[in-house]
This record gives C-alpha cells, sequence and structure tokens, in this order.
C-alpha cells in the first residue's frame, strides 16, 4: 500500500469515525463500520442515517475504484440500484469516475458517491420514488448512458463511439464515429474530449465490453448487422486484449 493510500484511508477513518481497516489482503484493503451521515439533495428534505457498510479499495486507487457494500441487511435484493454480487450501484462506471474526479480522494469517494446513495435509497423507502433521475443498471445503464448524452441514433452508434475512443483516444481531425460525416471537432468533440480525459484504459474497455455484448446479442437476434470495417475494427480491438 502506498503512503499516500494510508494517509487518505486515516483521513477518512478520522472525519467518518465508525469506519476502521478490518483487513489488508494482497490486492486491497477492508474498510467497514458505521457510516452516519446528514444529507440533502436539490432543495428536498435532510435526512440523517447510518449504514453498516464496507469498502474495498484496491492498492492501485485511484486507477481502480473501490467497491461500497452494504453488510447489516439492510438493503435487500429486491433493491434494483445492487449489482449483481451485492456491490451498490453507485452510478454508471463512466459518470462514476466523473464525479469522482471532481473531487479524486477517498473521503471525496465517500461523500460524492456513497452518502449520495444512501440518501436516495433512505429517500426511495419513505417516499416509494428516488430523489434522482431514475437510470437502468449493468450493461443496459452504460449503453443508455451513451446514447442519452451524447444523443446517438442506436446500440451500433453507441459500439462506433466506444470503439473509437478504445482506438485513437481523441482525435478531432476523423470524422466522427456518431455517423455524421463532419469531423469530431466540428461534431462530438467537446463530449468525446471528456469522455477521453474522464476514461482510463480499465474504465473504457469495462464501456466496450459491456456495449460490445449487448450489440453482440442484437446480431445473433437479427436486429443489427456489421459493416464490414466495424468487423475488422472489432476484431483487431478483441484481438489487442487477447494479447494484453
Amino acid at each position: 500500500m502506498t503512503d499516500d493510500l494510508r494517509s487518505q484511508i486515516d483521513e477518512l477513518i478520522a472525519i467518518h469515525k465508525g469506519l476502521r481497516v478490518v483487513v489488508e489482503g494482497d490486492d486491497s484493503i477492508a474498510v467497514c463500520g458505521l457510516l452516519r451521515f446528514e444529507a440533502s439533495a436539490d432543495g428536498l428534505e435532510t435526512i440523517t442515517e447510518s449504514f453498516e457498510i464496507e469498502l474495498t479499495i484496491p492498492y492501485d486507487f485511484p486507477e481502480a475504484m473501490p467497491c461500497a457494500r452494504e453488510i447489516a441487511g439492510r438493503i435487500g435484493t429486491d433493491y434494483d440500484h445492487r449489482n449483481p454480487n451485492g456491490t451498490l450501484c453507485l452510478a454508471v462506471p463512466v459518470e462514476q469516475r466523473s464525479i469522482f474526479l471532481e473531487n479524486p480522494t477517498l473521503l471525496g469517494f465517500v461523500n460524492r458517491l456513497v452518502i449520495p446513495y444512501l440518501y436516495g435509497y433512505c429517500f426511495f423507502k419513505k417516499h416509494g420514488r428516488h430523489p434522482f433521475d431514475e437510470a437502468a443498471h449493468g450493461y443496459e445503464g452504460i449503453l443508455r448512458y451513451y446514447i442519452d448524452t451524447l444523443g446517438l441514433r442506436d446500440s451500433l452508434s453507441a459500439l462506433n463511439v466506444i470503439s473509437f475512443l478504445l482506438e485513437h483516444g481523441y482525435r478531432g481531425h476523423h470524422n466522427c464515429p456518431c455517423g455524421s460525416g463532419l469531423r469530431v471537432r466540428a461534431c462530438h468533440g467537446p463530449a468525446l474530449l471528456a469522455l477521453h480525459q474522464t476514461h482510463n484504459q480499465q474504465s473504457l474497455l469495462g464501456d466496450f465490453i459491456a456495449i460490445f455484448s449487448l450489440c453482440f446479442k442484437q446480431f445473433e437476434n437479427h436486429e443489427l448487422t456489421f459493416s464490414n470495417s466495424m468487423r475488422l475494427q472489432l476484431l483487431r480491438l478483441l484481438n489487442r486484449q487477447k494479447d494484453l
């Protein structure tokens, strides 16, 4: 563990005094305990609550993001903002990174992502609705994020965009992958630059796998087709991952 990560954990525990270090593993450290908070959102009511949580923090943080769990059984499997492995679905990964990068510390992760999630859960249990915009989850949530944020036509357009970012990064002089026929800088330039600056290689690859998996299911169901150029690009990208 780096000295910086140790310092950030000490800062987190000093502010949220119910938390403590539990286990130091080979590739991560677990911080558990009672997370107390008082929060409000967008002019809504203030909620004061506490939850038993577990944070699994990888040693390569902040390159890799922590995972959060609620460990006292209060947030059940019937709540749809949980991942299949039981971790809390704090946000679509790229959106999570975007929020995190505004304050890229462990304390920022808890204050800007974990506590708003817990606030949202408490609000939902009390009022039967979410205080924030409702979004899809998992792979579908990732796909919808790209379509809605960039104003894309469909899943194939989203696959074009994420494949472009994975292969080229930001290239303002290239044709925009949305298919408009314009150069990137004259079309989706600002949005693609923001995505390029937000992503790291791990998060970018994760989004590519999610969108490709959904598109491939549509392909198998004869709901879309891949052009020859798209097939070649996908083969390049998939083979590149095998070589890593």
